[in-house]
């Protein structure tokens, strides 16, 4: 049976991501790049959410048949993987950075605030590991954060893992509360007026008796007004506290690695 040409093939992802693909053969001169495509889809994804980036209306902004773009990006998989990767791009390593916490606190900022400015790049499905140019340099300025700490390699992966999805998680909670006005009709200000009601009305003594205490001590009055849409502060917050486990299991294998 043959295989459809615009089903996900990983293996021809990969050569566009790093543009070793072979060009068309067939048909005439090519009058399109594969960056034109995957630029006009960022653009719609940037204006609407990647819910409306289909190969129909990309090939109407471009003026051309969707057909036509199958030649250059054969399939939508292909283009969302290519959207992902151009949309993210990589800064440098800041100069001055020595020590890892402060490599590895850049990097995790770093990811966080383009996940801010690209908010739709949270909802393309994870379909591998990192394959593309840009998040490789992001894998590789992670592990060479670690590099000097005597880790091994499998140790330093597992904890760009950890990183990863902390990063990742945090990203996708603060864009469904920044959202929440889009998506039901009404502001984040009433919302947060209801969970004030239940947590002052239904949170009792008797059957929540931890969180009743926390209620009374007014813990939650930085949550109700946070500082920004995106949770900055509790951010920060987090990251001191997933770099401060990273340090001491540092510490630990450090001291275990060390003759008596």
């Amino acid at each position: 049976m043959a295989t459809d040409p615009r089903q996900a093939d990983p293996n021809r992802t990969l050569d566009l991501l790093w543009d070793v693909q072979a060009p068309p053969t067939r048909g005439p001169k090519p009058a399109l790049s594969v960056r034109q495509i995957v630029d006009a889809a960022i653009a719609i994804a940037d204006a609407e959410g990647v819910a409306a980036v289909s190969m129909r209306r990309v090939a109407d902004d471009l003026g051309y048949t969707t057909m036509s773009l199958y030649r250059y990006v054969p399939s939508k998989t292909d283009l969302l993987d290519l959207m992902v990767e151009h949309a993210m791009h990589v800064a440098d390593l800041p100069a001055g950075l020595t020590e890892w916490r402060d490599k590895l606190r850049w990097w995790a900022t770093d990811t966080v605030d383009l996940y801010r400015r690209r908010r739709w790049a949270l909802d393309v499905p994870l379909n591998s590991p990192p394959m593309g140019p840009n998040q490789i340099k992001r894998m590789e300025q992670g592990l060479a954060a670690l590099d000097d700490t005597g880790l091994s390699g499998g140790e330093m992966l597992g904890i760009l893992v950890v990183l990863s999805g902390y990063v990742r998680g945090h990203a996708q909670l603060a864009t469904t509360l920044a959202d929440v006005e889009k998506r039901t009709g009404t502001s984040q200000a009433v919302w947060d007026q209801a969970y004030g009601r239940m947590l002052t009305t239904f949170v009792n003594p008797d059957e929540h008796p931890t969180l009743a205490r926390i209620v009374t001590q007014d813990a939650f009055d930085g949550y109700a007004e946070p500082d920004d849409e995106w949770l900055g502060d509790d951010f920060r917050f987090g990251l001191d506290l997933v770099l401060d486990g990273i340090a001491r299991y540092v510490e630990r294998r450090q001291d275990a690695m060390s003759p008596e």
